[in-house]
């Protein structure tokens, strides 16, 4: 279950805008919250390399795919040798070992991915902003699900001048955080479907 939750939540976060290194608050925030929903409706598909930071302190590398909000997949490195492979399809998490594996699958709704799916395929509601922090660049919002019933929160990243979401962080139930940074991103039309194939029987995505 440790090997679950470190590489679950791995595909949860992109680009980590590390506190140390936080630019300047802005003085006059003023992008609206409908602003940043018709940019998270827009986001492209992607291809493109990331960086991991894991609860424990280490660091994971390796390549992505994202088709939000019903698809994602994250190889380690190494994974034609070893690496794991996770994969969002809908509403459930494959957790491979190494490529070709046998997945565990895991719905996504017991993980924090849950507010963040539904921040992208439904949009932000005001209710679901716990905290909001603006600088120069930078929109950082926190999301919960203010019901109660999706575990965990997410923060998001947006770059201020473009809206684009870069990054996002994870905290589960116990309070374990992960970071992701996306680099190399390639934006395109369309994804191959084949990118998030897997060769054994899969649960009904919706």
């Amino acid at each position: 279950m440790v090997f679950f939750s470190r590489s679950l939540l791995a595909v949860a976060a992109l680009v980590g805008l590390w506190a140390s290194s936080a630019p300047a608050r802005a003085q006059n925030p003023n992008v609206s919250l409908s602003e940043i929903n018709v940019a998270l409706k827009n986001i492209p598909p992607q291809s493109g390399r990331f960086e991991q930071s894991l609860p424990n302190g280490n660091m994971a590398r390796g390549t992505y795919h994202m088709q939000w909000p019903a698809r994602l997949r994250f190889a380690y490195e190494g994974a034609n040798d070893g690496g794991s492979i996770v994969t969002v399809k809908g509403k459930f998490v494959a957790v491979q070992e190494k490529l070709g594996a046998e997945p565990n699958w895991f719905p996504v709704s017991l993980t924090p991915l849950s507010v963040l799916r539904q921040a992208v395929r439904d949009g932000i509601t005001q209710d679901m902003v716990r905290a909001r922090d603006d600088s120069d660049s930078v929109i950082a919002l926190t999301l919960h699900d203010p019901k109660g019933e999706l575990p965990g929160e997410v923060t998001l990243y947006f770059t201020r001048a473009e809206l684009t979401l870069y990054a996002w962080r994870l905290v589960d139930v116990q309070n374990l955080v992960t970071q992701v940074r996306l680099s190399q991103i390639i934006p395109t039309d369309r994804l191959d479907a084949s990118v998030f194939i897997i060769d054994y029987d899969e649960p009904d995505e919706e």
